[in-house]
């Protein structure tokens, strides 16, 4: 495996060399970003702080050898040192988790007070011809249609509260789409995990009365048998998407797993002044199997089509208003009935220049929770706070 690792690394060492060839005569592009972004977090402020900072570069390449094969290669590299590289037991381990087959997320130094870490998250070769394409290799496998939570998302689910990952976790896979119209596919994919386990599933795209459907069968992680349903489309000028995922076990003798049921559906809408507000809302069946138990493991996990969330009910709600071209704000919140829980995430973007942004991000979380061996309810609390300057090549 650390054969592989190497071979992404000297990938990109030709990069620039390339890049320096006339542009009408280049087979390939290079693009990225590089950030500072400094996070704190305390769950009360007159508490002691956790500070920490973070270099983080990210390099897309793409090359393309003829007109039907292309050869994707992209490469994120963070430098981390602080109070939580410090102060946690077995930080580094956390962020050297790998959840794909190939162990690509290494990091290359790890000491008291800081880490680098180096993860070749999207290695793949792709080939289309006609309505065919088909992908090898470490790829983002998209399938949900919502924005917060997606039980369609079989094969990397995402952390919604992971905002400085725009571009997502990918997997170990193999992926044949056929386009059946403009707006309809077959899709094939599998992929396989850390644990040597397969996911397995096919889709089924469509475009009826203005709308995206899809149909989803197959199974997660040789666990279970999955059977999906999404669309995406709009009411008016409401927009207007959903998802649902049901999850049987494929041993019924298995006396720890158990079936369950996720469904979700956002509406959202853009008025004239740019003004957007989305609403969503999950029910989902809690297995006795979930990992997820509060707010700690909901944020730092990485979270599994079938555990998306600690309670039942999730509502998300979210306002961005751009106050002036350059200057955006937003604010979003959840709320968990069940433990009378809340998330507040307020922010705002600030355009230096063309290419450099400036944010600041605030995410704070309550809840009450009840103790599994008491009885007695505690409330859990914390902040983060985040301030990020960020600059687009």
């Amino acid at each position: 495996m650390k054969k592989i690792f190497v071979f992404g690394l000297l990938v990109f060492g030709m990069i620039f060399h390339i890049s320096a060839q006339d542009k009408k005569q280049r087979k390939c592009t290079l693009n990225g970003y590089i950030s500072y972004m400094n996070s704190n977090s305390f769950d009360s402020i007159s508490n002691a702080w956790l500070i920490d900072n973070q270099l983080h570069n990210r390099l897309n390449f793409e090359y393309f050898p003829t007109e039907k094969f292309s050869f994707v290669a992209q490469l994120r590299t963070r430098f981390i040192y602080g109070n939580s590289v410090l102060l946690i037991p077995g930080y580094d381990d956390m962020i050297e988790t790998e959840t794909g087959y190939l162990h690509l997320n290494k990091n290359v130094l790890s000491e008291q007070n800081f880490l680098l870490n180096m993860n070749l998250d999207r290695l793949y070769i792709k080939y289309s011809t006609g309505k065919w394409d088909f992908q090898l290799g470490r790829q983002r496998i998209n399938w949900g249609r919502t924005l917060v939570w997606n039980p369609n998302d079989i094969f990397n689910t995402y952390s919604y509260f992971d905002f400085d990952y725009e571009e997502k976790p990918g997997s170990d896979a193999v992926r044949i789409q056929y386009y059946t119209g403009a707006a309809s596919s077959l899709e094939v994919a599998a992929s396989v995990n850390y644990e040597e386990r397969m996911t397995v599933a096919a889709k089924w795209l469509i475009n009826k009365w203005n709308y995206d459907f899809q149909l989803i069968l197959g199974e997660m992680e040789q666990r279970d048998y999955i059977a999906g349903f999404g669309w995406a489309g709009a009411i008016k000028n409401l927009g207007f998407r959903g998802e649902a995922t049901y999850f049987n076990p494929i041993d019924n003798s298995d006396t720890t797993r158990e079936a369950s049921f996720s469904g979700t559906f956002s509406l959202d809408y853009t008025f004239s002044n740019s003004l957007n507000i989305m609403a969503q809302v999950l029910y989902t069946e809690i297995p006795k199997d979930n990992p997820l138990n509060n707010f700690a493991t909901f944020y730092t996990s990485n979270l599994n089509a079938k555990y998306l969330s600690f309670t039942p009910w999730n509502i998300f709600g979210s306002i961005q208003y751009p106050i002036t071209p350059l200057f955006n704000l937003s604010l979003a919140g959840m709320y968990y009935p069940e433990i009378n829980g809340y998330f507040l995430n307020p922010g705002f973007d600030f355009s230096l220049s063309d290419n450099l942004m400036f944010s600041f991000i605030y995410q704070y979380f309550r809840g009450d929770f009840p103790n599994a061996i008491t009885g007695i309810t505690q409330k859990q609390q914390i902040n983060f706070a985040f301030l990020r300057v960020k600059w687009n090549f």
